[in-house]
């Protein structure tokens, strides 16, 4: 079973921006060499974070990408729901000449749990903010002693 590393990703991308805000825009390339990937992997997912107003890219040399509000305005549910991924959970409906009554009827059931268990987790994702995710990747930096907090 395949798994989609794109929030991931996306929420990476948009954190490395975060921190990286007083150094200017940040390339794609960059950002690809932290991610450990293909940076047209980067700029589709920047692409998209443009299409919604979460990033803002200047091109040409010294160009790149920059978020266009503070970590703390921006939450995980906007950047997931950037990435316009659709239903998190595909669930095929059988034709109802289909030859098992259970397989026909269970279908639907389980579309509306997961769709509940979807919205669950963007309601769970909107009281998450990119502030509160690098705050978290700071404080584990400090205590494995890479960074060093100022005094």
């Amino acid at each position: 079973m395949a798994s989609n590393s794109r929030l991931a990703i996306a929420i990476h991308t948009a954190g490395m921006l975060a921190v990286m805000k007083d150094c200017g825009h940040l390339s794609s390339d960059k950002i690809a060499e932290s991610v450990s990937t293909n940076s047209v992997v980067i700029r589709r997912i920047i692409g998209l974070l443009v299409k919604h107003n979460l990033v803002e890219v200047q091109m040409g040399t010294g160009g790149g990408s920059r978020l266009t509000r503070a970590p703390n305005e921006i939450t995980l549910a906007e950047i997931y729901l950037a990435l316009e991924e659709g239903a998190l959970f595909q669930v095929p409906m059988l034709e109802e000449a289909h030859c098992c009554n259970l397989g026909i009827t269970v279908r639907p059931v389980i579309a509306e749990v997961l769709q509940e268990a979807e919205s669950e987790m963007i309601k769970k994702l909107q009281k998450i903010t990119l502030a509160d995710v690098m705050q978290k990747v700071k404080n584990r930096l400090i205590e494995s002693g890479v960074f060093k907090e100022k005094t």
